[in-house]
């Protein structure tokens, strides 16, 4: 089976941190959702949200909560990103099911 994280070329950090997760809409409007980071690396993260979200879309997030002690991996504490993969997470955990898993390439 062929896993995202065979093909990193950075090393990973396993972190989990809730954030305020927003995308805009065709008219311009600001939505912000709940989200929690699972993993970042260098150049993106991971996070789980109960909101379906779009392949390609533009994405700011507001990490919350934020340990200076993690420094210097994550160097800022709002990112922009593109959601570069998605999948429905399946879990033993009922209260999990109906999250969706991403995958977001910070962009400048």
């Amino acid at each position: 089976m062929d896993h995202a994280s065979e093909k990193r070329s950075v090393r990973r950090y396993i972190y989990k941190l809730p954030m305020n997760l927003y995308r805009m809409d065709y008219q311009n409007k600001h939505n912000s959702y709940y989200a929690e980071m699972n993993d970042y690396c260098d150049n993106g993260l991971s996070l789980m949200t109960n909101e379906k979200l779009v392949l390609g879309e533009l994405i700011y997030l507001e990490l919350k909560n934020c340990d200076p002690n993690i420094q210097p991996h994550i160097k800022e504490k709002n990112y922009r990103g593109i959601i570069r993969w998605g999948k429905r997470y399946q879990s033993a955990d009922a209260g999990a099911n109906g999250l969706y898993k991403y995958g977001i390439e910070f962009s400048a």
